[in-house]
Order: structure tokens, then sequence, then C-alpha cells
């Protein structure tokens, strides 16, 4: 089966949390880059706080929910593995307090989550037992 074929049957919870996790990322990467070339841009919602939080619980709690249920199948734990390391990166953002770093936190935040979501589709096509995919 082709990888365009494998990554069209990815179920839509999963399209979701790809997306989420690589909207963050991109998120995340493009700010430095549009605070500098268009400060205007500054007090716009598109780049406040409130939508970066929104973003981060959207995409940790579709990718617990839809991780977690995959481990009950499968009993992989890599995913998991990947997903606390995105949630270790978030604290260390938190904890750091320091705008200026905030980006490249975020950047690996949300490849660390859709590699969670790669590995635990991985794990879902290779498995050989008959469960539903969830």
């Amino acid at each position: 089966m082709s990888k365009l074929k494998q990554a069209k049957q990815l179920i839509p919870m999963e399209k979701l949390g790809l997306f989420l996790s690589f909207a963050c990322a991109i998120h995340c990467l493009a700010m430095p880059f549009i605070v500098f070339f268009a400060p205007y841009l500054l007090g716009s919602i598109a780049f406040s706080s409130k939508v970066e939080w929104i973003l981060v619980l959207l995409s940790f709690g579709l990718a617990a929910f839809v991780l977690i249920l995959d481990f009950q199948k499968h009993r992989r734990l890599k995913p998991l593995y990947f997903l606390g390391i995105a949630f270790g990166f978030k604290l260390i953002e938190v904890a750091l307090e320091s705008k200026s770093y905030d980006w490249i936190f975020g950047v690996l935040l949300g490849l660390s989550v859709a590699y969670a979501y790669w590995v635990n589709y991985q794990h879902k096509t290779a498995c050989t037992c008959k469960m539903k995919a969830s």
C-alpha cells in the first residue's frame, strides 16, 4: 500500500489531531517572523496567549483521548511517551517564563504531538488484531 493511501486511511479524529498539532507548530514557527515584519498584528486575536492556550489544550486533549483509547486496544506505550515529551516541553516553557524562547517550545510541542500520532498510526496499521480502529 502506498504512503498516500495509508495517510488517507487515517480516521477523522487522528486527522484532526494531526491538523491541530501542525497548526500549533506552524503558529509558533511563524510567530517570530510575523512579529518582526508586521508589528501591527501583535494586537490581533490570532496571536494572543488565549489562542495559544486554546490550541495547546485542544491538541493535548484530543491527543490524550485518541492515544489512550488506542493504548487500551494495542498496548503500545511509545505514542504516549511522545505525548509526555510534548507535555514536558510545555511545562519547561511555562517554568522559564521567557517570551523570547516560546516559539521554540511551541514548535517542539507541536511536532512531538504530531509524531505521537504518527507512531500510533504506524502501530495501528502494523497490528494484526481484528479490532476496529478507533
